[in-house]
């Protein structure tokens, strides 16, 4: 497998994991990402159309992912302002008037 044919691979693992919504998984393949990326373009010469291609869907790709994190975070801080709001005394905590029981032996 040529550096560009897994960099692609390690692209679309990147898509899956962060659609999935799987953040470790996506951080340890942003680990692989970055040398992968790295090997790609210093192979190729730093003006060339190609090079300029690939920094540009390395840079879609990361604004991709930064972007359905932050729906992810809305959508997670909506559903928890729906959660039921329950009456003062559950949600005071620990009751003043604790029961307790003691034991001699």
């Amino acid at each position: 497998m040529s550096p560009n044919d897994s960099l692609r691979a390690t692209e679309e693992r990147l898509r899956q994991a962060v659609a999935a919504g799987t953040y470790p998984q996506v951080q340890k393949i942003l680990l692989e990402y970055r040398p992968q990326l790295e090997e790609v373009l210093r192979g190729l010469s730093p003006a060339g159309p190609e090079a300029a291609k690939i920094a540009r869907d390395s840079k879609d790709l990361v604004e991709w992912m930064r972007r359905m994190v932050l729906a992810s975070r809305a959508t997670a801080t909506t559903q928890l302002a729906r959660l039921p709001k329950y009456p003062l005394p559950y949600r005071a905590g620990a009751s003043a008037h604790r029961h307790t029981w003691e034991l001699e032996a």
